[in-house]
């Protein structure tokens, strides 16, 4: 059950990510891995305001996320977030989120690991997944 609320709400960071505008047109791949080592890929197209890759925008989306640590711009940023997903029961506590972002110019490039405390009287019950999103730009868009 917990795997599958992790994978979906990666899933769900991901494709809502950014706001469909006229302007660039990114391709995003991403692939995280369940402490299983399954691989969860992923690959979409959108279409972004010129410019309009923010690292600290991608990550907002997972749910309503408080940054505990955030330094750097969008060209290099650091970060660590608790965020508290829509649907997940309170007794997997919130997520913790830790990772970098880096945008140059036509690349971009983040690299997580989220962690999601189980019941506090159950050790070992954390679950972990990391990954990686990967984007660049590919031509120009309208919508």
């Amino acid at each position: 059950m917990k795997r599958f609320l992790i994978c979906a709400l990666a899933m769900a960071a991901f494709s809502t990510a950014a706001t469909a505008a006229t302007g660039d047109l990114w391709e995003f791949t991403s692939s995280s891995s369940d402490p299983d080592g399954k691989a969860i890929p992923h690959a979409e197209r959108k279409c972004l305001p010129v410019d309009g890759v923010d690292p600290s925008k991608l990550l907002e989306n997972m749910g309503s996320c408080t940054y505990d640590h955030k330094s750097g711009h969008v060209s290099d940023l650091k970060f660590a977030m608790t965020c508290r997903a829509p649907g997940v029961p309170a007794s997997l506590g919130a997520m913790k989120v830790v990772g970098d972002a880096k945008l140059n110019g036509a690349r971009f490039d983040m690299r997580y690991t989220i962690t999601v405390g189980g019941d506090s009287s159950q050790p070992g019950d954390d679950f972990k997944m990391t990954g990686n999103l990967e984007g660049r730009k590919v031509g120009s868009c309208n919508l």
